[in-house]
Protein backbone atom coordinates (compact mmCIF):
# COMPACT_ATOMS: atom_id res chain seq x y z
CA UNK A 1 0.00 0.00 0.00
CA UNK A 2 3.08 2.27 -0.13
CA UNK A 3 4.56 4.45 2.81
CA UNK A 4 1.73 4.93 4.80
CA UNK A 5 0.10 1.69 4.79
CA UNK A 6 -0.43 1.94 8.61
CA UNK A 7 -1.95 5.37 9.20
CA UNK A 8 -0.51 7.47 11.59
CA UNK A 9 -3.54 8.89 12.54
CA UNK A 10 -3.57 10.52 16.37
CA UNK A 11 -6.23 12.74 18.59
CA UNK A 12 -9.05 13.18 16.82
CA UNK A 13 -11.35 15.86 18.49
CA UNK A 14 -14.51 17.64 17.98
CA UNK A 15 -14.45 20.98 15.78
CA UNK A 16 -16.88 23.43 16.62
CA UNK A 17 -18.54 24.08 13.04
CA UNK A 18 -17.78 28.03 13.87
CA UNK A 19 -14.02 27.40 14.08
CA UNK A 20 -13.82 25.43 11.02
CA UNK A 21 -11.67 26.32 8.04
CA UNK A 22 -12.73 28.46 5.44
CA UNK A 23 -13.12 25.68 2.96
CA UNK A 24 -14.87 23.22 5.02
CA UNK A 25 -17.39 25.71 5.70
CA UNK A 26 -17.84 26.03 1.63
CA UNK A 27 -18.71 22.68 1.76
CA UNK A 28 -20.96 22.30 4.30
CA UNK A 29 -22.61 25.57 2.84
CA UNK A 30 -22.76 23.75 -0.91
CA UNK A 31 -24.29 20.54 1.17
CA UNK A 32 -27.07 22.85 2.95
CA UNK A 33 -28.08 24.64 -0.42
CA UNK A 34 -28.60 21.04 -2.20
CA UNK A 35 -31.08 19.73 0.43
CA UNK A 36 -33.78 22.05 -1.03
CA UNK A 37 -35.93 21.71 2.32
CA UNK A 38 -35.18 17.76 2.45
CA UNK A 39 -33.14 16.29 5.25
CA UNK A 40 -30.56 15.20 3.40
CA UNK A 41 -29.22 15.90 -0.37
CA UNK A 42 -28.63 12.78 -2.84
CA UNK A 43 -25.78 12.07 -4.56
CA UNK A 44 -27.35 13.04 -7.52
CA UNK A 45 -27.81 16.52 -6.29
CA UNK A 46 -24.27 16.78 -6.38
CA UNK A 47 -22.52 18.18 -9.25
CA UNK A 48 -18.36 17.43 -9.70
CA UNK A 49 -17.86 20.86 -11.36
CA UNK A 50 -19.54 22.60 -8.49
CA UNK A 51 -17.19 20.42 -5.98
CA UNK A 52 -13.64 21.43 -7.78
CA UNK A 53 -12.56 23.26 -4.95
CA UNK A 54 -12.49 20.04 -2.47
CA UNK A 55 -12.55 17.30 -4.98
CA UNK A 56 -8.72 15.98 -4.22
CA UNK A 57 -9.52 15.93 -0.43
CA UNK A 58 -13.12 14.06 -0.97
CA UNK A 59 -14.52 11.05 0.03
CA UNK A 60 -17.54 8.84 -0.42
CA UNK A 61 -18.37 6.28 1.77
CA UNK A 62 -21.42 3.31 0.60
CA UNK A 63 -23.17 2.73 3.31
CA UNK A 64 -24.22 -1.32 3.47
CA UNK A 65 -26.94 -2.75 5.28
CA UNK A 66 -26.90 -6.51 5.94
CA UNK A 67 -29.78 -8.01 6.80
CA UNK A 68 -29.19 -8.73 10.37
CA UNK A 69 -29.28 -4.78 10.82
CA UNK A 70 -25.27 -4.83 10.55
CA UNK A 71 -23.80 -1.70 8.88
CA UNK A 72 -20.08 -2.00 6.42
CA UNK A 73 -18.45 0.83 4.34
CA UNK A 74 -17.09 0.41 1.46
CA UNK A 75 -14.98 3.73 -0.11
CA UNK A 76 -16.78 4.71 -3.29
CA UNK A 77 -14.45 7.44 -3.90
CA UNK A 78 -11.03 8.33 -2.58
CA UNK A 79 -9.14 11.81 -3.20
CA UNK A 80 -5.95 12.35 -4.56
CA UNK A 81 -4.81 14.09 -1.48
CA UNK A 82 -6.45 11.31 0.33
CA UNK A 83 -4.29 8.68 -1.83
CA UNK A 84 -1.03 10.93 -1.12
CA UNK A 85 -1.38 10.84 2.71
CA UNK A 86 -2.55 7.33 2.86
CA UNK A 87 -0.07 6.14 0.48
CA UNK A 88 -2.77 4.33 -1.38
CA UNK A 89 -6.08 4.12 -3.07
CA UNK A 90 -8.66 2.77 -0.90
CA UNK A 91 -11.07 3.65 -3.36
CA UNK A 92 -13.61 0.19 -3.26
CA UNK A 93 -12.03 -1.37 -0.08
CA UNK A 94 -13.67 -1.87 2.71
CA UNK A 95 -12.95 0.16 5.79
CA UNK A 96 -13.41 -2.96 8.09
CA UNK A 97 -10.23 -4.36 5.76
CA UNK A 98 -8.01 -1.63 7.13
CA UNK A 99 -5.37 -2.91 8.53
CA UNK A 100 -4.46 -0.81 11.86
CA UNK A 101 -7.48 -1.41 14.25
CA UNK A 102 -7.15 1.70 16.34
CA UNK A 103 -7.67 3.70 12.91
CA UNK A 104 -10.26 1.55 11.32
CA UNK A 105 -12.44 1.43 14.74
CA UNK A 106 -12.53 4.83 14.32
CA UNK A 107 -13.57 5.26 11.16
CA UNK A 108 -16.29 3.26 11.67
CA UNK A 109 -17.56 5.19 14.74
CA UNK A 110 -17.74 8.04 13.27
CA UNK A 111 -19.40 7.09 10.14
CA UNK A 112 -21.79 5.01 12.08
CA UNK A 113 -22.90 7.98 14.62
CA UNK A 114 -22.97 9.98 11.32
CA UNK A 115 -25.90 7.20 10.23
CA UNK A 116 -27.51 6.81 13.13
CA UNK A 117 -28.51 10.24 14.39
CA UNK A 118 -27.98 11.61 10.29
CA UNK A 119 -26.09 14.95 11.58
CA UNK A 120 -23.08 16.18 9.67
CA UNK A 121 -19.53 15.23 11.94
CA UNK A 122 -16.67 17.77 12.50
CA UNK A 123 -13.70 16.89 13.50
CA UNK A 124 -9.73 17.57 13.78
CA UNK A 125 -6.98 15.20 13.74
CA UNK A 126 -3.23 14.90 13.02
CA UNK A 127 -1.41 12.89 10.69
CA UNK A 128 2.00 11.19 11.18
CA UNK A 129 4.03 11.19 8.24
CA UNK A 130 7.10 9.94 9.05
CA UNK A 131 8.43 11.76 12.06
CA UNK A 132 6.51 14.74 10.77
CA UNK A 133 2.73 15.55 11.86
CA UNK A 134 -0.02 17.34 9.79
CA UNK A 135 -2.82 18.82 11.24
CA UNK A 136 -6.16 18.65 9.54
CA UNK A 137 -9.82 19.25 9.87
CA UNK A 138 -12.64 17.48 8.34
CA UNK A 139 -16.06 17.15 8.04
CA UNK A 140 -18.82 13.92 7.30
CA UNK A 141 -21.73 14.76 5.62
CA UNK A 142 -24.79 12.27 5.20
CA UNK A 143 -26.25 11.81 2.27
CA UNK A 144 -29.61 10.03 1.04
CA UNK A 145 -31.01 8.48 -1.93
CA UNK A 146 -34.33 8.23 -0.25
CA UNK A 147 -34.51 11.66 1.32
CA UNK A 148 -34.66 9.73 5.15
CA UNK A 149 -31.92 6.89 4.98
CA UNK A 150 -28.18 7.85 4.86
CA UNK A 151 -26.67 5.50 2.05
CA UNK A 152 -23.59 8.35 2.07
CA UNK A 153 -21.54 9.57 4.06
CA UNK A 154 -19.35 12.08 1.90
CA UNK A 155 -16.34 13.30 3.69
CA UNK A 156 -13.51 15.99 3.15
CA UNK A 157 -10.52 16.96 4.87
CA UNK A 158 -7.93 19.32 4.69
CA UNK A 159 -4.32 20.01 5.45
CA UNK A 160 -4.51 23.12 8.24
CA UNK A 161 -0.68 23.84 7.85
CA UNK A 162 2.93 22.98 7.23
CA UNK A 163 3.79 20.01 9.16
CA UNK A 164 3.66 20.62 12.89
CA UNK A 165 7.37 20.24 14.74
Amino acid sequence: MGRNAQPGVRHITPVAEADLDARLIGLVGYWASKRRGRRFPARSDLDPIELKPWLGYLLMVDVIRADDGGLRFRYRLFGTEFIFYHGGDLTGQWVDDIANAVYRDQLIGLYAHVIADGTMRTLSYDYLIGDRRHRFQAVLLPLSSDGTTVNIVLGCGVPLDAPVP
